[in-house]
């Protein structure tokens, strides 16, 4: 092994690397880098996070752009000489760390103040912890202000930084470059998450039991969400296994009458166990993969007054949502999407069933709220609304999709049947309610700071109404319904066009979409309606 050299080059100086000392060194060459050396500076200056690779590529003229996630990638994986002496949780777990791994920063030797992550703490409270009851603010504070002391805290302020940023931020470009810094923030995460379990070796140099605690499990899920929003699918999927493989050591299905836990901390337990439940099937639909926890059998989260009631309705709203995803939906989408295998026997009282699950979801929600509104404990936010609305929108759409695929839908239903079997449900319904939501909105935020997962289901739905609008019209449509329907989508079509986060395919579809319905429908005008959504 080389050994350490007193000269650096200037790029892992400015980025606290180890450099090796020769021209080119392995870190610049590595990362495509040009490697000059220059006079050691008098005075050590603090390094910059983040966008470090990017700026040393402008000031080498070069124009890579396939190494946009580079910087955090260095950040997190190489660690500078002048920590090996520096201060862990346990200075001998440290030592043991040090001499099987190399030296070990402290878990947070960053650039970013405390101040940085508590002033991110009024919106996590107000926009995350409602869909995330887990970790309280008070908790998370407690995590910041020991971060310096404990791997497992600064995983989870990094991973709680990174999602907040990314469901805050309606735009990526607008305030800097939040790409970047979410990068750098999740490369943080796992660098610390991976550093506690390591901290798990027994003085005796054999490694100890597992460290599960719901922090550990809730940064996973954290940087799940965080990183579907790159549209890194199979990394999202695996760091959720991982969440899911610690919430089942910690055995919340098999609830035991003589349990020590507190009620409080079992009903977080359930909550967690629930959330990873809902993500998992989210999983299931966007990418294919397999569900594998089933509904909890002690049913819904204990009663937990250290929760606010809205929250609580909220989120237990939203388990009633996915539980109507039940193993016979399962099966039935994963069946579609795979063609070599063979579809179960769907029936269009199956599908009935689910449009009448959704109906009386519908109904129930609004009862309860009024409920709650009737005990003086207010009602819910505006995003909460949003959310619960667009997510069962998304389910009635799925649901329409699996009919569609069976050859269970009619353009003229037989009377008494449910309205989901008609194929032209999506614009006869579905566009108008998401139409009359969107407007009702006081700001458009309450969808935007969803980050990608409701933009996601806005798209499935959008394409296919636009689906169904290129289908010949149903025999009772006049002219006025069929311009009254191209309004709503060319509504919903500017209204996805106005985010940020849309994705370039998404918008080249839905353009595609409109070439094909404008000679369909000549009593509308395009242009008018239209404009030039860009």
């Amino acid at each position: 092994m080389a050994g350490r050299t007193t000269r650096a080059c200037d790029g892992c100086r400015f980025r606290k690397v180890r450099c090796n000392g020769v021209h080119p060194c392995s870190q610049c060459e590595h990362l495509n880098l040009s490697c000059e050396f220059s006079a050691m500076p008098s005075k050590r200056k603090p390094g910059v996070r983040g966008r470090l690779v990017a700026q040393l590529r402008d000031k080498a003229k070069t124009t890579s752009s396939s190494t946009s996630l580079a910087p955090a990638t260095a950040t997190a994986t190489a660690t500078a000489s002048s920590t090996a002496s520096a201060t862990t949780p346990d200075s001998s777990t440290a030592g043991m760390m040090e001499a099987s791994f190399g030296s070990v920063s402290s878990p947070s030797n960053t650039d970013y103040t405390m101040d940085f992550f508590l002033d991110l703490l009024p919106e996590f409270e107000q926009i995350v912890y409602p869909v995330n009851p887990i970790i309280p603010p008070s908790e998370m504070r407690q995590a910041i202000q020991n971060m310096h002391q404990s791997y497992e805290d600064a995983a989870l302020v990094y991973a709680f930084a990174a999602l907040t940023i990314n469901l805050t931020q309606t735009s990526w470009t607008l305030h800097g470059d939040i790409a970047a810094q979410m990068t750098d923030l999740m490369h943080h995460t796992l660098a610390s998450h991976r550093q506690a379990d390591l901290a798990g070796v027994a003085h005796d140099g054999h490694l100890s039991e597992l460290p599960v605690t719901v922090k550990r499990i809730m940064t996973c899920i954290f940087l799940e969400i965080s990183m579907l929003a790159f549209k890194r699918i199979e990394r999202s999927f695996t760091i959720l296994r991982e969440a899911i493989s610690m919430i089942q050591t910690l055995k919340v299905h098999q609830f035991s009458p003589d349990c020590t836990l507190t009620k409080s901390d079992m009903a977080r337990r359930q909550r967690l166990y629930w959330e990873a439940f809902i993500h998992e099937r989210f999983m299931t639909v966007i990418a294919g993969q397999a569900s594998i926890l089933p509904p909890l059998s002690t049913g819904f989260p204990f009663a937990d007054a250290s929760i606010p009631a809205h929250v609580d309705l909220g989120f237990n709203r939203l388990i009633h949502l996915f539980l109507i995803m039940d193993d016979a939906f399962i099966t039935y989408w994963t069946a579609q999407q795979d063609t070599g295998r063979p579809v179960p026997g769907m029936t269009a009282q199956w599908i009935e069933s689910k449009q009448a699950q959704l109906d009386q979801d519908e109904a129930s929600a609004v009862k309860a709220e009024d409920a709650l509104r009737a005990s003086g404990q207010g009602g819910l936010t505006e995003l909460q609304h949003a959310d619960l609305f667009v997510t069962r929108l998304w389910l009635r759409t799925l649901v329409w999709q699996l009919a569609l695929s069976q050859g269970l839908l009619r353009s003229a239903p037989p009377r008494n049947t449910h309205e989901g079997l008609s194929l032209h449900f999506p614009v006869q319904r579905l566009s108008t309610q998401l139409r009359s939501l969107v407007s009702r909105l006081g700001s458009v935020a309450s969808i935007g700071t969803h980050g990608s997962g409701i933009l996601q289901k806005l798209f499935e739905i959008t394409s296919t109404i636009a689906d169904v609008l290129a289908l010949p019209p149903g025999p009772s449509q006049s002219q006025e319904d069929t311009r009254a329907r191209m309004e709503d989508f060319i509504f919903l079509v500017k209204f996805l066009f106005s985010f940020e986060r849309t994705q370039k395919e998404q918008r080249a579809y839905l353009r595609e979409k409109l070439e094909v319905l404008q000679p369909l429908y000549t009593v509308v005008n395009f242009a008018e309606l239209a404009g030039s959504p860009s």
